[in-house]
């Protein structure tokens, strides 16, 4: 069952490219047995330089993105009125809005703008927005604030795929995706806790807790763009093309594009042109990587705004709701560390795939119906474990059978496009008027969960 499904001669020319592949396949199982421990060394480098600065600014962009429900329980519900008919859900939805529209646009100029000035100058924007919330009075500010938000963090994700997957091999990838989101996946587990400290502050200067939560927050997120301008990496090719001393020899950036160019021949970029876009869309096979990452997302935002709420409703004080988060996402960076190991060792991602899908279905079930208010914790662990694991699954699974360095980038662009419907299907399928039950949302998950299962049988 292998990943490699990219045969469409519309889209590349086929039949050069694979007798080119065929002739590095061979050349690659002729390295010199020192050599390839000299690219381990050199991979293990990248890991270092690469994964945890896009981590950790990735970490704070979901921490940002899902404070609304932090903020709601401490208090923003009664001083700004957000318990009034579906303000909330409104506050929700404008965010997935601006985020769909700009994330495509935002993806397609990384080339062109660079990874260092446009993934930190997005950070530092919407952290000053962040910032500015904290001082909103009345429900609409946060609303404006909310969609501005969704306007800088578009294209976060997706250029950070793009740039992930132009530095590994494609067996490589969903290990180093896996490392990178679970530093997200640890910040969401203390972000609760951060957010209960916070409120802690409540009356300090005359301030309310809930508006220390974005004071804080936003300035952490300024702070950490201006770090990240410092040690976010370019494109290899871009590295070397520029001369600029770096961390990386000329030798170690050649030896990382031939090993990425024996892999799947497109470490040099071809250029990005209207055509490639349009040939590109009208692959069949690229809107089935963009529904299977709507399945993965809408339960992630499910649980990510409305885990306090669940957890309230199973009797538990505010205290405890903010601290009974943090386990579930802490275990779930374990399993989603495990099903990368293996899906990269195996060389198969969509057994794994049904198998989040099937978890993660099966949690949001026990944590909607069953009566025990320990096993429906239980069925949060198993929810966000597995939708969370499915996450760098399916992009690992995108990016291995696009090639060329232009389509994949339109391909991360527009599965991550997805991932804004998956939000807007969220927000608006988890309806206050159906609190504490949220039957219709709970039934929403678990239909995308088959329908993900029906996908993968798709395209097998």
């Amino acid at each position: 069952m292998a990943d490699d499904r990219d045969k469409d001669p519309s889209v590349q020319e086929i039949d050069a490219a694979d007798s080119k592949r065929e002739r590095r396949h061979v050349e690659e199982s002729e390295i010199p047995l020192e050599q390839r421990k000299a690219e381990v060394r050199l991979v293990r480098k990248v890991d270092i330089r690469l994964i945890p600065i896009l981590g950790i600014l990735y970490s704070i962009a979901g921490l940002d993105r899902v404070n609304l429900s932090n903020v709601r329980v401490a208090g923003m519900n009664e001083d700004l009125h957000f318990d009034v008919g579906d303000r909330y859900t409104i506050a929700l939805l404008v965010f997935f809005i601006t985020y769909f529209l700009f994330e495509l646009p935002t993806t397609l100029s990384l080339r062109r703008v660079g990874p260092r000035l446009l993934l930190n100058g997005l950070v530092l924007s919407w952290g000053i927005v962040m910032l500015g919330m904290g001082w909103a009075k009345d429900w609409r500010v946060i609303v404006v604030c909310r969609m501005l938000i969704g306007v800088f963090e578009a294209g976060f994700l997706p250029c950070c795929m793009y740039l992930l997957s132009s530095w590994y091999q494609r067996y490589e990838v969903q290990k180093r995706m896996a490392l990178w989101y679970i530093i997200n996946l640890f910040v969401s587990a203390f972000g609760n806790i951060l957010a209960y400290a916070l409120i802690k502050l409540d009356g300090t200067h005359d301030i309310a807790g809930w508006r220390w939560i974005f004071i804080i927050e936003g300035a952490i997120t300024v702070g950490f763009a201006f770090i990240g301008f410092v040690f976010t990496l370019p494109f290899p090719d871009q590295l070397l093309a520029s001369g600029v001393k770096s961390s990386f020899t000329r030798e170690e950036l050649e030896i990382i594009l031939d090993r990425v160019d024996r892999d799947r021949s497109d470490a040099e970029p071809d250029a990005l042109t209207f055509r490639k876009v349009g040939r590109t869309g009208l692959r069949w096979e690229l809107w089935v990587y963009g529904f299977m990452f709507l399945c993965c997302s809408a339960p992630i935002y499910a649980f990510a705004h409305f885990v306090q709420i669940i957890l309230t409703t199973l009797g538990f004080s505010t205290a405890m709701v903010f601290s009974l988060c943090a386990p579930p996402y802490l275990f779930s960076i374990f399993w989603t560390l495990g099903v990368a190991w293996l899906a990269d060792r195996s060389r198969m991602r969509m057994p794994w795939m049904v198998l989040n899908a099937a978890i993660t279905l099966t949690g949001l079930l026990l944590t909607a119906y069953h009566k025990s208010n320990a096993v429906r914790y239980f069925g949060v662990f198993l929810g966000v474990s597995g939708c969370n694991a499915n996450l760098p699954t399916i992009i690992a699974f995108q990016s291995n059978n696009v090639r060329g360095a232009s389509r994949r980038s339109v391909a991360s662009g527009v599965q991550i496009l997805f991932a804004a419907i998956g939000g807007v299907y969220a927000s608006c399928t988890f309806m206050q008027a159906e609190y504490p039950t949220y039957r219709t949302g709970v039934w929403c998950g678990v239909a995308t969960q088959f329908l993900l299962i029906v996908l993968v049988a798709l395209v097998v």
